[in-house]
Parts: structure tokens; sequence; C-alpha cells
């Protein structure tokens, strides 16, 4: 099937820990931008998560890559610890179309439950992830209590010395962790992905 404005995309939403991924839809702003991918005219894939409060990496990328499908037409959005399996990803493939990282880490920051997730029990590979999709756009905001800036600049410098696709990296301020709504990760998708049909 043809589309005259380009190709129809899943946007697949993983976020973060804590039980977000008990009820996806319901967390945070992932129910708002699903709603606005479907606006656009693709098809948001906001899953609930097994493992919703661990995270682990174990469960969380078999589920991604065999359950949810995860290729090259999709978007992955991952928030927090979602941004941290959306890394991963990035390392290995599968390739995907796109890749928005909000309030993403390198450390576990000393956190236990972090630490549990397994995310962070090998060195990251940065230099990988651009290869593995045509663009990344990662937010971080500067007045992040849970992750600080410091974070999302390390992580930023990383995948931005690597080769392949697009990378650019947005620091908004006022924007805490981003558990509320954001207009600029609708502006920057619509930049990049036409719409769907």
């Amino acid at each position: 099937e043809q589309f005259f404005f380009g190709a129809h995309m899943r946007f697949v939403v993983i976020p973060g820990n804590g039980g977000c991924g008990v009820d996806t839809m319901s967390a945070n702003w992932y129910g708002w931008f699903a709603s606005q991918v479907e606006a656009l005219g693709h098809t948001p894939v906001v899953p609930n998560y097994p493992d919703p409060h661990v995270c682990r990496a174990s469960i969380w990328l078999p589920f991604l890559r065999d359950d949810v499908k995860i290729g090259e037409d999709c978007v992955l959005v991952g928030h927090s610890t979602g941004a941290l399996a959306a890394m991963r990803i990035l390392e290995e493939g599968p390739k995907v179309k796109g890749v928005v990282l909000v309030s993403c880490a390198h450390t576990d920051l000393g956190d236990e439950g972090e630490r549990a997730s397994e995310f962070f029990d090998q060195p990251w590979k940065f230099d990988k992830m651009r290869g593995n999709a045509n663009w990344i756009v990662q937010f971080h905001s500067k007045d992040d209590h849970l992750i600080p800036v410091d974070e999302g600049r390390f992580v930023a410098k990383g995948i931005e010395e690597g080769e392949g696709g697009e990378f650019v990296y947005r620091e908004l301020e006022g924007e805490g962790h981003f558990f509320r709504p954001w207009d600029e990760i609708i502006s920057e998708i619509e930049k990049r992905v036409p719409g769907g049909s």
C-alpha cells in the first residue's frame, strides 16, 4: 500500500520505571503523545510492559524486539528508564527510523533500584547508536531533579561523536523530569516524519 505523504510509522512509547508500564497510556504524557501521533496519521504503540517496576533489560529488550517487533517502520520514544532501553536497542539493533530520548542517563546515580534494571551492567557503546537510526533527538531539562542535566550532556556528547544518522540535542528549561506534555517533542517529530495516512 502506497501513501502519497510518506510511510506510515509506528511510534513505540517506552516508559519510565516505578510502575509507569502497568498502565502506560495513563502515565505521564504518554496518552497525550499517542493522540498527537494519531493526529499526524501514524500509529501509537503504547503497550503495558512486563516487569513494570524494576524494568529489567533482560525482560524489556526481548519484549521490544520479539513482541512489539520493532523495526524500520518504528520511531522509539523512550523516557527515563525507557530512554535507556532505546539506547541499548540503538547499540545492537534492529535498525529503526528514529529515536526520541527523554531524560536519559549513563550511570545508575548510585541508586540501587536503577542498578537493578540491568541497563548499566555493560559499558555504553555510544559510537554505535547513530548507525541504527535515521535520526535521534534527545531532550533534557536543566532543572531535572531525578537525572541531573550533566548525565544528559554526557550522553549527547557520546552519541554526537558517533557516525550515522542525524543527531540533535535539545536542552530545555523548566520541564523537570518531563512528567507533563511539552510541544517541542511534536515539532521535532514533524520536522522528520511526514504525515501518515
